[in-house]
């Protein structure tokens, strides 16, 4: 597996969290913008962590450089803790910022789940202007940022995947065409 594609995993991990995180952090009532940004943070350091799993698994079949697992530590500690920190800016509104960051991350398990099973909804109300609120305008900027890069290293990718498909066949009629017998 190559950086890019890992990349691209990082980046969907936060893509893709972000509607269904605000959907579920609006759910009975607005908050504010902390309560939206500790619970996207907090859902994206537990899809984080997955990918991590994933990252160490192919470091291991020595497709994937250790920088890039280092780099992908360091995003899922600077999630776990700018969402604590909101979490903790709520002031025990909800009963929130009485546990632990370790608690949170584990927490992020759980809201990384809720978000991906709410992202088609979330998506229907993006699109009727619902989902978010004025003070979410800061959040809504950084999600279309990480989109654009998003669909950039995809398009990256993609050409690179198909740059080895179009070498990969010439390579096997070579080996595979030889209609020869070979041996006595």
């Amino acid at each position: 597996m190559g950086w890019k594609k890992y990349w691209l995993m990082v980046l969907l991990v936060f893509v893709i969290t972000q509607p269904g995180s605000i959907t579920f952090a609006n759910w009975d009532a607005p908050y504010g913008f902390y309560k939206d940004l500790s619970v996207w943070l907090g859902s994206a350091a537990g899809g984080l962590l997955l990918v991590l799993a994933y990252g160490l698994y192919e470091w291991g079949r020595g497709k994937l450089s250790p920088v890039n697992l280092l780099l992908t530590g360091v995003v899922l500690i600077s999630a776990a803790v700018i969402g604590y920190r909101a979490e903790l800016a709520l002031g025990g509104e909800m009963g929130y910022g009485s546990g632990n960051i370790v608690l949170f991350v584990i927490g992020g398990l759980i809201g990384f789940t809720l978000s991906v099973m709410l992202l088609i909804v979330s998506l229907l109300h993006i699109l009727t202007g619902e989902l978010y609120y004025p003070y979410d305008r800061p959040l809504v900027i950084a999600w279309l940022v990480m989109m654009v890069a998003t669909l950039l290293l995809g398009a990256a990718y993609l050409k690179e995947r198909r740059r080895g498909e179009l070498t990969e066949p010439e390579d096997r009629d070579l080996s595979v065409s030889s209609s020869e017998p070979r041996g006595p």
